[in-house]
């Protein structure tokens, strides 16, 4: 589901701030996202039955709250893209 979220964000940020370069929203987007750190031991157990489908490797989150492979660049935050 962040997809969605991600492509109805940049359409706010392009609405509310003009044309601008989607590379400009791009980091506009990255920049205001909340960071979020890796899930605990207990939520990733819930994902232990989904292995990887390339190697079979168990789910696992590497990196810090400012990025990392489970949120990416966090947790896109409308309000503060917008500037409010």
């Amino acid at each position: 589901m962040a997809s969605p979220h991600v492509a109805g964000l940049a359409a706010l940020v392009i609405s509310h701030y003009g044309r601008i370069p989607s590379g400009m929203v791009a980091a506009t987007i990255q920049r205001t996202a909340d960071p979020q750190g890796c899930p605990n031991d207990a939520t990733l157990a819930q994902y232990a039955p989904f292995t990887s489908t390339s190697n079979g490797a168990p789910q696992t989150c590497i990196g810090g709250p400012g990025s990392n492979a489970w949120y990416g660049n966090g947790i896109v935050n409308a309000l503060t893209a917008l500037g409010h």
